[in-house]
C-alpha cells in the first residue's frame, strides 16, 4: 500500500467509514432475545416476568412460545403455550404471566420447546427457533 492509500483508509476510519470498504462491515444479528427477568411469589403462586426483545428485520404479528417448567426433581410441572404478538422490529416488550401454582424456589428451569406460531403481517412464516437468544436473571435457567 503507497502512502496515498494509507492516508486515505486513514481518513475513511476516522470518517466511520472504513467497515464499508471492500465489503468487511457486518449485519447486526438477526435474533428474537427472550430474558427470563425474575419469577417472584405472589398469593402461592410463582410469576414470571419475560423482557421479549425483536432484533430481526420485521415486525412479528403472531408469536406463540411452547414453554415447559421443571420442578426441582427434573419433572415437567406445566406446559404453557405463551402468545405475546405482536412484536414490533427493535422493539422490547415485557410479557408477566402466572408460571405455576407453587413457589418458585420449585423450578428448577424453563424450556422453550418450540415456537409453533411465527408470523408476520403479511401471513409469512419465520423460523423463530433458529432466532432465539435466551438469557435468565432468575435463579432459573431459560434455555431451548
Amino acid at each position: 500500500m503507497g502512502a496515498g492509500t494509507h492516508l486515505r483508509a486513514a481518513a475513511m476510519l476516522a470518517a466511520g467509514m472504513l467497515p464499508w470498504v471492500g465489503g468487511t462491515g457486518q449485519a447486526a444479528a438477526q435474533t428474537l432475545d427472550i430474558e427470563l427477568n425474575k419469577l417472584t411469589d405472589a398469593g402461592g403462586q410463582c410469576m414470571a416476568s419475560l423482557l421479549l426483545t425483536n432484533r430481526l428485520s420485521e415486525t412479528l404479528d403472531q408469536v406463540r412460545f411452547d414453554l415447559y417448567v421443571f420442578d426441582k426433581a427434573g419433572v415437567i410441572a406445566r406446559r404453557l403455550l405463551l402468545d405475546t404478538g405482536p412484536m414490533r422490529a427493535g422493539k422490547t416488550t415485557v410479557a408477566s404471566f402466572a408460571l405455576l401454582d407453587q413457589p418458585c424456589g420449585n423450578v428448577s428451569r424453563l424450556l422453550v420447546s418450540d415456537v409453533p406460531v411465527c408470523k408476520t403481517p403479511a401471513g409469512a412464516s419465520v423460523d423463530c427457533v433458529a432466532a432465539l437468544n435466551l438469557t435468565s436473571r432468575a435463579a432459573a435457567p431459560l434455555t431451548k
